[in-house]
C-alpha cells in the first residue's frame, strides 16, 4: 500500500494552508476556546489532502475534547479512485481507520459511497451534510441519502461553494434530486428535510441544543412570511410542505440568533449584505 506525500499530483491532494505538521495544529488550536456563542470544531478537508496518520491526531484531539469533526468524503468518483490507489481503501474506510467516525463525526457531500461506507457512517451515528445546489453545479452527483438516513446517520444541510445561498432550496434538492435519479416520489418528507436544516445541522456545529422551539432551546428563530406568490394559499395544515417544497430565502422576513433580532422585514440589521458579497468577491478576484 503507497503512502503519499501530501500534496503528490497523483494522490489529488489540496495542499493550501498548512501548520506544517498535525500535532503542530493541534498546538495552535489548544488557544481557541469555546464561548456562548462560538463553537469550536476540527476538519480534515479530504484524504486527498490529510495523510492517515495526521487524519488520525486530528480525529484523536475532537475525540478527546468531544468537538465537532468534519471531512469532505467521496466528493466525485475521481476522489475515491484516489483513495483506493493510494491506501487500498476508500475514503471512508480510511476515516474509520483514522478514528475519525468515533468522533462526533461529519461527512461532507458523501456524494459516491460503496455500500460499506453507507454502513460504516450509519453505524457510527454519522451526520452527512449534502450540498445539493454545489453538487448541481460542479455535476458531482446525486447522494445517496436515503439509505444512509436508513442506515442510522443523520442529515444536514450545507452550501459550500455558495452556488446559491438559499437553505430552502438545498433542502428541497435533497428530495427532488434523488426523484430524477430513481423515478420514484417520496424518499424523504418535509418534517425530515426540516429538522436538516435546523435541528441537526445545528447539532452538528457543536449546537445541540437549538433548531426547534423547545424550552430551554436557544432562541434561534426565522419566520417566514405566507403573503408572497409561492406560499399564497398556504394553511397551517401545509405549512411545512408548503415553506420546504416552494419558499425561497426572500420570504424569510425576521431572523433571531440568541434572542438577538439580525434580520427584521426582510433586511438585515447590521450589514448591507449584497455589497458586503460584491466587495468579498472583488477582493477574491483581485
Amino acid at each position: 500500500m503507497k503512502s503519499p506525500v501530501i500534496g503528490e499530483p497523483s494522490a489529488g491532494a489540496q495542499r493550501r494552508f498548512s501548520d506544517g505538521t498535525a500535532n503542530a495544529w493541534a498546538e495552535r488550536v489548544e488557544a481557541l476556546r469555546d464561548e456562548e456563542s462560538v463553537r469550536i470544531g476540527a476538519a480534515i478537508h479530504s484524504v486527498r489532502a490529510v495523510d492517515p496518520a495526521a487524519a488520525a491526531i486530528v480525529a484523536g484531539w475532537a475525540l478527546e475534547r468531544d468537538h465537532p469533526l468534519h471531512a469532505h468524503v467521496s466528493e466525485q468518483p475521481a476522489e475515491n479512485d484516489a483513495s483506493l490507489d493510494a491506501y487500498g481503501a476508500t475514503p471512508t474506510a480510511v476515516l474509520a481507520e483514522a478514528g475519525a467516525l468515533a468522533a462526533r463525526f461529519t461527512a461532507v457531500h458523501a456524494t459516491h459511497l460503496a455500500d460499506a461506507d453507507v454502513t460504516l457512517l450509519g453505524d457510527g451515528g454519522a451526520c452527512c451534510c449534502i450540498c445539493p445546489t454545489t453538487e448541481r453545479d460542479l455535476a458531482d452527483g446525486i447522494g445517496r441519502m436515503r439509505p444512509l438516513a436508513d442506515a442510522g446517520a443523520s442529515l444536514s444541510l450545507g452550501s459550500d461553494s455558495h452556488a446559491l445561498i438559499d437553505l430552502f432550496e438545498e433542502a428541497r434538492a435533497v428530495e427532488l434530486d434523488e426523484r430524477l435519479a430513481s423515478g420514484a416520489r417520496g424518499h424523504h418528507t418535509a418534517s425530515a428535510l426540516l429538522r436538516a436544516a435546523s435541528e441537526d445541522g445545528h447539532a452538528c456545529l457543536g449546537w445541540p441544543d437549538a433548531g426547534r422551539i423547545a424550552p430551554g432551546t436557544r432562541a434561534d428563530l426565522v419566520t417566514v412570511s405566507l403573503g408572497g406568490v409561492r406560499l399564497a394559499g398556504t394553511e397551517p395544515e401545509n405549512a411545512v410542505d408548503a415553506v420546504v417544497f416552494a419558499a425561497g430565502a426572500d420570504d424569510v422576513r425576521h431572523v433571531l440568533v440568541d434572542g438577538r433580532e439580525i434580520v427584521r422585514n426582510g433586511r438585515h440589521e447590521t450589514i448591507d449584505v449584497a455589497r458586503e458579497l460584491h466587495e468579498a468577491i472583488v477582493r477574491v478576484a483581485a
